[in-house]
């Protein structure tokens, strides 16, 4: 179906990929079983982008993934939320964007505006005419205005907020304006055939409706709502409480108006799996996104090495997959282990597999819902409507009141038998799939960071700057002690052996992606392997130049979440690295340990900070018996650790007696 108003040869766009972006005021998603119907619904109608209006969640540093609970469903919906604290407050407004795989895929900008607005930006295969190499973004803003009864002050607000963010727009971008915004236009005349077709819901032209023209006017829209022939059913987008009022149409999807050839249809769904007030207004458009989906990673499933004979075939395998010819550096040996160590895991293990998706909504819940969804809208049908409401409300609470006594049953049983790897997935998997990082991080100067590929430089740039502090100034001191007490030969078989013993498992690996599991089951073999790679590097005082990568994690500590000094980096080191390092601080211990101050209890095998929290609550006690004033400083330096100047550090080491040996190695890792 073309518009109304367009002849086959004023199609700018012609139709590549077809794709569905829907305007949809849910009018809470904090009830039990909205987003489960929300999932539903985008699913069912294929929705790629979906602008959620009326959320009511305010949160915007995380995103949600919901999907249905069909057993059939493989869709996962990606849903970002726009809020601000004073409709946090009252528990009202609140917008959002749900994005499909492919959608997310595409994504380059998230800016949340306020609880009213926000947008996002996703990048498509139409490519800019006077520059090949950029292509053009779809920019689609999710609005959710102020009613026609509000004060004209929040409303003007509004609409100035939206122009705002309209000008921001990049002349090469694609804008798309979707939700509910409470504006009743009519039937278009002739003379604004530029602002939108002429089959909108006759009716009454609204105070909300002559805004949104004029922002139509201004901004060069088109109300790709009000362009296609469709039954009143189709046109209207809210069903007022009383019987009296007649349905209108007050949810709209506006696009350039340059694009507008490229929106093949438009129209109302009322039949959704979501409990609201609004149709569901969907738009069926031409574009095909860039954005390629990410390779899923595929981790060796280790935890089949527990049993004998898969961690026996693992071995064999090593064996067989390493040359006899002996390398002739160091990167080449490393290289040869670790893709033998990678292939042999692979075939004896296999990939770690994605356990299958169970909701906790039952089979009772969905055939209510679907009950709800196939009843007519029409009025003689309110008192089953709301009976099926509140059925599916009851139905909900006791399903999710199960499943919460079944998982809290797991829970106890994972804590009473020891095996806290399972606990914390359990725990991990409770709660929703959320990131530890925030969305919406900031600049120095405190500004939101929209795109994608600049939060990920912002991260790069934070720890670099964590991890290379300004050198110290320069202080001669003159202390000499004894070199301590330890060998400087090489790591043996014994020692090497011993720290694979050690080792944990289940921990994370390194960039190489080479778990612990793997080191840890490859028996004397690997060991022998081991030993030979550490004596070169023992003797050349150089490692292998994958080592010196590490992947950095941040782990949010406390305080607002936008800013990146509230982060912590752990960095992820090969598990090969931390063996040597592990070999050279076995040595040390001893001897430093001996030399310890007995003040200090941190960081020492027995004892701990606790201790001297215990002798600090004596001394205030006594002195609190005598009367007697005391003065408590806390003193806590700020990223001590990674503000640490390495070259004081390896100067300290050798005065302190290590031998430089073992300090060159340490500089090389």
């Amino acid at each position: 179906m073309l518009p109304s108003n367009m002849s086959t040869e004023a199609v700018f766009l012609k139709p590549r990929a077809p794709f569905k972006l829907a305007a949809f005021n849910v009018r809470t998603l904090m009830q039990v079983g909205q987003q489960i119907g929300l999932a539903m619904s985008l699913e069912s109608l294929n929705i790629d982008v979906c602008c959620l209006s009326e959320t009511r969640i305010q949160d915007s540093g995380e995103v949600l993934q919901i999907r249905s609970p069909s057993v059939t469903s493989k869709s996962l919906f990606y849903v970002r939320l726009s809020g601000d604290p004073v409709a946090s407050s009252s528990g009202l407004a609140g917008v959002g964007v749900a994005l499909s795989a492919r959608a997310e895929a595409a994504l380059v900008d998230w800016i949340p505006i306020n609880s009213r607005l926000c947008a996002v930006r996703l990048e498509s295969s139409i490519k800019v005419r006077r520059n090949r190499r950029e292509k053009r973004c779809l920019f689609v803003i999710s609005a959710y205005a102020p009613t026609d009864c509000s004060p004209d002050a929040i409303k003007d607000e509004f609409y100035h907020q939206l122009s705002v963010l309209l000008q921001k727009v990049r002349s090469t971008d694609i804008v798309v304006l979707a939700g509910d915004l409470n504006a009743q236009v009519g039937r278009l005349g002739t003379e604004e055939s530029r602002l939108g077709g002429r089959w909108g819901l006759v009716g009454r032209r609204s105070d909300n409706g002559d805004r949104l023209l004029q922002l139509c006017t201004d901004h060069n829209l088109f109300l790709a709502s009000t362009n296609f022939r469709h039954s009143h059913r189709r046109c209207a987008t809210w069903r007022p409480p009383s019987a009296s009022q007649a349905w209108t149409q007050i949810d709209h999807i506006a696009i350039s108006y340059r694009w507008r050839g490229c929106v093949q249809d438009c129209r109302s769904f009322w039949s959704t799996y979501l409990d609201s007030d609004h149709a569901l207004v969907c738009a069926n458009l031409a574009l095909l996104f860039s954005g390629q989906r990410s390779e899923r990673h595929q981790r060796i499933d280790v935890s089949k090495l527990v049993a004998t004979s898969v961690a026996s075939k693992y071995r064999t395998e090593l064996a067989s997959r390493l040359a006899t010819t002996p390398p002739k550096s160091i990167d080449e040996h490393w290289l040869q282990l670790h893709d033998a160590m990678k292939m042999a895991g692979t075939v004896s293990c296999g990939f770690a597999k994605r356990p299958a998706f169970k909701h906790w909504v039952s089979s009772g819940s969905l055939q209510l819902i679907e009950a709800r969804r196939s009843t007519p809208g029409d009025r003689e049908f309110d008192h089953k409507r709301r009976m099926l409401r509140k059925e599916i409300g009851q139905s909900l609470r006791k399903d999710r009141e199960a499943w919460w006594s079944k998982r809290a049953n797991e829970l106890e049983a994972a804590a009473a038998s020891g095996n806290y790897r399972k606990l914390f997935q359990l725990i991990r998997a409770t709660g929703s799939k959320k990131s530890g990082v925030s969305e919406t991080i900031c600049e120095d100067d405190g500004m939101p960071i929209t795109n994608i590929h600049r939060r990920l430089g912002r991260w790069a740039e934070f720890f670099e700057g964590q991890f290379n502090w300004p050198a110290a100034p320069a202080t001669s001191v003159r202390l000499s002690c004894p070199p301590w007490p330890v060998t400087t030969d090489p790591p043996n078989e014994e020692e090497v052996r011993k720290e694979l013993q050690l080792l944990k498992r289940y921990k994370s690996p390194g960039p190489d992606d080479l778990p612990p599991a793997l080191f840890k089951d490859g028996g004397d073999f690997l060991t022998k392997e081991l030993t030979t790679l550490f004596t070169k590097v023992w003797e050349l005082e150089s490692v292998p130049t994958s080592w010196n990568e590490s992947i950095v994690v941040p782990i949010f500590k406390k305080g607002s979440r936008r800013s990146c000094n509230n982060y912590r980096g752990i960095s992820l080191l090969p598990i090969a690295s931390k063996l040597l390092a592990s070999v050279i601080l076995r040595r040390l211990f001893k001897t430093r340990e001996r030399l310890t101050r007995e003040e200090q209890a941190g960081f020492r095998s027995g004892r701990g900070c606790i201790d001297h929290i215990f002798t600090l609550r004596q001394m205030l006690e006594h002195r609190h018996t005598y009367q007697r004033p005391t003065i408590v400083v806390f003193l806590d330096i700020r990223a001590a650790f990674d503000s640490l100047d390495r070259t004081v550090l390896w100067d300290c080491l050798l005065k302190k007696g290590v031998p430089e040996k073992f300090i060159n190695i340490l500089k090389a890792l």
